[in-house]
């Protein structure tokens, strides 16, 4: 039970020092002093509580009371923050309301919050060392003119595209205020402000506009699950293919719901993934009920690649059916 506890705090203490950027830092140094951090002005006893934590789990070793140095569960956990974040700052609100909203009667209106930027910056770690690899090798030998990004975040995906395909352009799309702010910002950081645009709307929800009229390809990771239930997920497949008429290509990538009981294999992401959405109020679809609703909504599954970074995830490349 110590170790469980600790394991909580612990988690905390990750997501703050990847915000803080204390393990940027100590990635490119080697190693920091205990109580200095270049460029900011923290206090020095919480500072100390992080690093304190983070040697409790072997993420960092502090020598001689004064020098912070790699511990041996250094390269794991910097390959792993982005779940952490995501988990701690991105939806920590939720899991310390969990047993308010646990009652069917409280769970009405906006009922719970999440730090939608920080989801996003999140979700664009876990993404990028395996899923946008993916994109990259799926979409290498395709001619993509306009590409839309449902659930654009960071904005990320969207500028790696059109620089891989220097001759094409782009619209994002999100739901979140923050969301669409930071890939602004992004986009604009990149120079592709002329090439990209990023608008606010709900991809459940979107309608004709003349953004997408032209647009060949389209992208959504990660919050395809948003689209469910079974009938709203196939409803809203059957209208983004209204809303894009020259769609000729939509590719999903999302988590898709475990059958097993936990265990001592389950992995890094999975009971955090699966108990947000439960608190949110979100259905998880099986991969083999996206396949039943991909038939329905009006598109063929060409090819399926499964990940593991995060787990259970897959890519589903598809096509509108009456393609040949």
């Amino acid at each position: 039970m110590a170790n469980l506890f600790s394991s909580y705090v612990a988690a905390s203490a990750l997501s703050s020092a990847y915000q803080l950027g204390l393990l940027d830092e100590l990635s490119e140094k080697g190693e920091v002093p205990l109580l200095g951090h270049s460029g900011q002005r923290l206090d020095v006893n919480v500072l100390r509580t992080i690093y304190r934590t983070l040697h409790w789990a072997q993420v960092v070793e502090i020598k001689d009371g004064e020098l912070v140095i790699p511990g041996a569960r250094f390269e794991e956990a910097y390959a792993a923050r982005g779940y952490f974040y995501w988990l701690v700052k991105g939806c920590g609100e939720l899991f310390s309301i969990a047993p308010d909203v646990t009652h069917e009667d409280q769970r009405t209106g906006d009922f719970y919050h999440r730090d939608m930027r920080a989801v996003a910056v999140g979700s664009r770690h876990i993404g990028e060392e395996e899923v946008e690899k993916l994109f990259d090798k799926v979409l290498a030998d395709v001619q993509v003119g306009k590409v839309a990004d449902l659930g654009c975040g960071s904005g990320q995906r969207l500028i790696r595209i059109v620089g891989n395909h220097p001759h094409a352009h782009g619209v994002g799309v999100d739901i979140s205020k923050a969301a669409v702010q930071l890939a602004t910002e992004s986009v604009g950081e990149a120079g592709l402000s002329r090439q990209i645009s990023v608008l606010q709307g709900n991809a459940l929800a979107l309608e004709a506009l003349p953004e997408f009229a032209d647009v060949d390809t389209i992208t959504c990771v990660f919050m395809g699950h948003d689209f469910w239930p079974y009938e709203s997920c196939v409803n809203t497949l059957r209208e983004l293919r209204k809303a894009f008429p020259a769609a000729k290509r939509l590719f999903i990538c999302d988590v898709v719901r475990t059958t097993d009981l936990p265990g001592p294999d389950t992995t890094i992401f999975t009971l955090g993934f699966e108990a947000v959405h439960a608190l949110m109020g979100d259905y998880l679809p099986t991969y083999d009920q996206w396949q039943e609703a991909f038939t329905e909504g009006g598109w063929e599954c060409r090819a399926t690649h499964p990940t593991t970074t995060p787990p259970n995830g897959y890519l589903f490349e598809l096509v509108p059916a009456s393609a040949e």
